[in-house]
């Protein structure tokens, strides 16, 4: 049974930086329409409602992570320059508390 110690780790290694793997998912597949985003979330475990992710990914472009773009009458998220930088950025940082912690990176 897993302690609280590692569920507050797991919330907040997951669920608290959504934004992580919203990049993630947008780098390597392309611009996608907010439903399919949150579909991709559901399908990594992240048990998320619509309305929640919705308002996460307008909470990403009022933050500059990500930008909206039409077409064909959607509207379609793509990662803008500085959500890479910020996401590299994080990557890093995470790289480096793996080295601290003694895994490999």
């Amino acid at each position: 049974m897993p302690t609280r110690a590692y569920m507050r780790f797991k919330n907040c290694v997951g669920k608290g930086n959504l934004w992580l793997y919203v990049v993630a998912i947008l780098s390597r597949e392309g611009p996608l329409h907010g439903y399919g985003i949150i579909s991709r979330l559901r399908a990594l475990g992240f048990d998320i409602s619509n309305v929640y992710g919705y308002v996460l990914l307008r909470r990403m472009v009022l933050d500059g992570v990500l930008a909206e773009k039409e077409e064909g009458g959607r509207k379609l998220y793509i990662v803008s320059e500085e959500g890479l930088r910020a996401f590299r950025a994080a990557l890093g940082e995470l790289k480096a508390l793996l080295r601290f912690l003694g895994e490999e990176a």
